[in-house]
């Protein structure tokens, strides 16, 4: 009996999948949040959003942490601080389903593969998607040193038909410690929702946190942890748990040019071993003054990710999967008429993975307009 259930859940998950009723294929999914600054003040190279790398983290942690030059000492005591920021895009996608190209996947459920028509609203699509998104920042001090740090972040995109349609929100709370303009770490609990396709896709709530190392007065070493514990409105099997580590080193080269780089691991146990899996890799990226009136970047990635236990309807081997990414970046170093900062963003995503249907590739052309408050 146990041997039949192992085999009657994969089953019934190819059966969605192919059939065009499946979870979305979310390991690598846009993310629309704020271009967040580096640095603080007019002045500071802004980190333009990118691809969501590694899956479910849109948050600062695996995004190059870009410094500005370095600025005047600030004191030890704390003061109130507000910020807000919007941004609006428009993204043409090759790929917005972030599907495969194949028209058929061989099936076996014990005498042979046999091709199965893949659903066509699955299969790679080109199209065109608007996005809003913003981050509300707020840092109360509770003592010398110290302040109650709460954040609100959040987007939503939406491209033509319902399917692919992504939305996420997330709230913070927690404290953290050290001068306002360049603290040493936070400690968060959080609560976060992710709808996709119109699906409650991912709702939980987790712990997060970072520390920063000053390594000499224009570099640093930064470490994040997230963990969470969630669950998915595509039932049991794509809920579960999530840890994640990232060890990130980033540097002021000259006062125009800053460099971040680092390496993360994440784990996710979920109900079903097929689907949970360890994910690791590299990222790294430059960001630079471009004149007096533009910043530009470039960032990319490549991880690995291996899954606990076989796909056994498609292949008998577990899946294995290399995921890369590339991404250059371009915005105004000032605010344009009513404060808007215009940016431009390419983004390229490559998915080679052990079973054909999951390996995808994906092109995005991002054009976005941001106000800071």
């Amino acid at each position: 009996m146990v041997g039949r259930r192992k085999l009657l859940a994969p089953l019934c998950v190819a059966w969605l999948c192919l059939a065009g009723a499946a979870p979305p294929r979310l390991e690598v999914a846009a993310y629309e949040g704020p271009v967040r600054l580096a640095g603080g003040g007019s002045e500071a190279i802004p980190v333009e959003p990118g691809e969501q790398y590694p899956p479910g983290h849109q948050e600062e942690a695996v995004r190059p942490a870009v410094a500005a030059p370095p600025a005047a000492p600030k004191p030890a005591s704390r003061a109130a601080d507000f910020r807000l920021s919007v941004d609006m895009s428009v993204t043409a996608d090759s790929n917005v389903t972030n599907g495969t190209d194949l028209r058929s996947v061989p099936i076996d459920t014990g005498e042979g593969p046999l091709p199965v028509p893949v659903d066509p609203n699955l299969r790679e699509k080109a199209g065109f998607g608007t996005g809003v998104s913003a981050a509300a920042n707020v840092r109360l001090p509770v003592a010398a040193g110290a302040a109650l740090a709460l954040d609100v972040e959040g987007y939503a995109v939406e491209y033509e038909g319902p399917r692919s349609d992504d939305a996420s929100a997330l709230v913070a709370a927690g404290l953290e410690f050290g001068p306002g303009g360049a603290p040493d770490g936070s400690l968060q609990l959080i609560a976060f929702d992710r709808w996709y396709g119109g699906v409650k896709a991912l709702e939980g709530v987790g712990l997060r946190g970072n520390w920063r190392h000053k390594l000499s007065p224009s570099s640093n070493l930064r470490l994040a942890v997230d963990a969470r514990i969630f669950d998915s409105g595509y039932g049991d099997a794509f809920g579960g748990s999530q840890a994640s580590l990232y060890l990130t080193y980033d540097s002021v080269l000259n006062p125009g040019l800053s460099f971040s780089g680092g390496v993360y691991a994440r784990r996710e146990w979920l109900g079903d071993d097929s689907f949970s899996s360890l994910d690791s890799g590299a990222y790294g990226g430059f960001s630079a003054f471009l004149g007096e009136d533009f910043a530009g970047g470039v960032t990319a990635g490549l991880s690995r990710t291996v899954f606990d236990e076989p796909f056994l309807l498609l292949d008998p081997d577990r899946r294995a999967d290399w995921r890369a990414y590339a991404s250059a970046w371009l915005t105004t170093r000032r605010p344009l008429a009513l404060g808007l900062h215009p940016s431009l963003t390419y983004t390229y995503v490559r998915t080679s993975s052990s079973i054909a249907y999951f390996s995808s590739d994906r092109h995005r052309l991002r054009l976005g307009v941001q106000r800071k408050f």
